[in-house]
Order: structure tokens, then C-alpha cells, then sequence
């Protein structure tokens, strides 16, 4: 291990491990096992789809920007700083077991990390519920309309089908 880090809490080395060391992971692999470990795939996957969608609404969507909000800095930046559970952020050059296998850990400290993935997971809640606000009453998750609104778009556009018109159609 070259340059090898100290925990800031307990001066423990990365490499014995303490309860302070929330996560040592690839850098690769750093935002997939932060998401895995606070148990928020799923407000995950929604606030990177809303992200996703405002962002192509106002053309700000490229693949070199979505890449890149997701690498550990931009990550770390985004959620786990403002996070009372956060410590620190640092990174380590460890070596594999062959001589090309090396490569950039990030290791992720916190007082107590259960109660950081705690307030990660709350983070993305948050996010999720500001950016897509709660559905009307009546309306089923997944934004499908009720049956009988479905059955009568059906009939509607059966009757239209059979005039040889189609609902795009129509004059508004």
C-alpha cells in the first residue's frame, strides 16, 4: 500500500480497519456500493431519472455530464458532505495481487457509518419526494390512470379507428 491513510477518528491504519471506516472501495465502485449499503436503490434510481429527464428537458443532457456526476468527488459533493454522519473522504493507491492490478481506493470514514448510510438513504428520500411530489388521490403509483379512465380511452380509440381517424388527430 503507498501512501497509506490513518483513520481521523481513532488513528487506526485503512488497512487494519476500524469502526470509523464506513467504506474502502474502488473508486469505480464508490457510488454503486454507497447506493448498496445505505439500502436506497430504489429513491436512487428515481432521483437519477428525474435528474435525467429535467436535464433533457432544458438540454443540458450530454453523456460526458452524466458520467461525470457520478464519480466519487462529484457524489461525495453532492450528498455526503452536508451529512452530520460525514468524516472524511480519502484516497489510497492499493495494489492487487498481481504487479498491474493496482488502482485509486476511496476510503469513506464517519463517526458511526450505520448512522451515515441512515442519513444517506434519508438524503435521497428527500430529494426523491421534493422532486417528484406526491400523486393526486386516486391516481395509482407507476402514473397509470385508474381502469375506467383506461377503458374509456380504449372504446374512444376504437370508435376513432373505426372512422379512420386516430386521436392525434382530432383538432384541439
Amino acid at each position: 500500500m503507498i501512501n497509506q491513510k490513518y483513520c481521523p477518528f481513532c488513528k487506526s491504519s485503512s488497512a487494519a480497519g476500524c469502526k470509523h471506516l464506513a467504506v474502502a472501495v474502488e473508486g469505480r465502485d464508490f457510488v454503486r456500493r454507497c447506493v448498496e449499503l445505505c439500502q436506497g436503490e430504489k429513491q436512487w434510481r428515481a432521483l437519477c431519472e428525474w435528474r435525467r429527464r429535467q436535464r433533457l428537458a432544458t438540454g443540458e443532457w450530454s453523456p460526458e455530464q452524466e458520467d461525470y456526476t457520478w464519480l466519487e468527488t462529484a457524489f461525495c459533493e453532492e450528498f455526503l458532505k452536508r451529512l452530520t454522519w460525514f468524516g472524511t473522504m480519502e484516497y489510497e493507491w492499493r495494489a492487487g495481487p498481481k504487479s498491474k492490478q493496482g488502482g485509486f481506493w476511496v476510503l469513506l470514514w464517519s463517526k458511526d457509518p450505520r448512522q451515515l448510510w441512515w442519513e444517506l438513504r434519508d438524503e435521497f428520500e428527500r430529494q426523491t419526494l421534493q422532486a417528484w411530489p406526491a400523486r393526486p388521490p386516486g391516481r395509482k403509483s407507476g402514473g397509470r390512470a385508474p381502469k375506467s379512465e383506461a377503458r374509456s380511452t380504449k372504446s374512444e380509440a376504437r370508435s376513432l379507428k373505426s372512422v379512420g381517424r386516430s386521436r392525434d388527430s382530432l383538432p384541439l
